[in-house]
């Protein structure tokens, strides 16, 4: 089971790293979170999370990364950065950023939205590839390493409608969409740590590949995410019980 998650893992954030002129400047966060990953119940890292809005309203949204993977043999340790612009009101994608620092080797992925089209490039050990694709209306961009990613497809799903609603998840490293459902299966109240939270329960499709539990709260921001197939859960840190 864990080999499984580790390949999509792997798969999801192996050997991508940015040009620092990509960045987008960012002011002051008005948002910010810290997330950690636990596989097969063990602590295994963190994600930070910083949301700010620019002077054009768009969403700007920087994380780091840091985690340690094991594959039974031996441990690797993964340390990344991403940038996200999301567009105001609509929240569409409007470029995405990876950047990996577990080393210096200078690779990088970019994804960008413009003219109805969707553009990943792609550096990997001095070879460039570029893929685009036509940009649809439901589509979003859910790395499968890049957790908060599922607050913004949280904001999207129609809770007057209900029920099962579907959307197209681009993946930077593959450079195209999957369909990604998400399916409202209760509102509850979740106990961690010493608080107790209004949340709503999600079951998460990504079609033909996994599913996954997520708990957000009421405002749409992740609280809890459960992966069986990667024995890999993410909790918001500020609701652990202290030790």
């Amino acid at each position: 089971m864990i080999a499984v998650g580790m390949r999509l893992l792997l798969l999801a954030i192996a050997g991508l790293m940015l040009p620092e002129s990509a960045d987008v400047a960012a002011p002051a966060p008005n948002y910010a979170q810290v997330y950690t990953i636990f596989i097969k119940g063990e602590p295994a890292g963190y994600e930070s999370v910083t949301e700010s809005v620019g002077q054009s309203g768009d969403l700007i949204i920087n994380s780091t990364h840091d985690l340690l993977i094991s594959d039974g043999l031996e441990t690797k340790r993964m340390a990344f950065a991403t940038q996200m612009v999301l567009a105001k009101g609509s929240l569409e994608p409007i470029s995405y950023l990876y950047k990996y620092t577990t080393d210096d080797s200078g690779d990088y992925c970019q994804v960008t939205v413009k003219d109805s089209q969707v553009t990943r490039i792609l550096s990997r050990g001095g070879r460039v590839s570029q893929v685009s694709i036509p940009f649809k209306p439901e589509m979003v961009i859910l790395d499968f390493s890049v957790y908060h990613h599922y607050d913004y497809l949280v904001r999207k799903y129609d809770t007057r409608k209900g029920g099962r609603q579907l959307f197209l998840d681009f993946l930077p490293p593959i450079g195209d969409a999957i369909p990604v459902a998400l399916t409202l299966q209760e509102n509850a109240s979740l106990e961690l740590g010493k608080q107790k939270l209004p949340v709503r329960k999600f079951l998460v499709e990504f079609v033909g590949i996994r599913t996954a539990t997520l708990i957000a709260d009421h405002k749409g921001r992740l609280v809890r995410l459960t992966i069986p197939a990667q024995d890999l859960e993410v909790i918001r840190k500020d609701l652990l019980p202290e030790k």
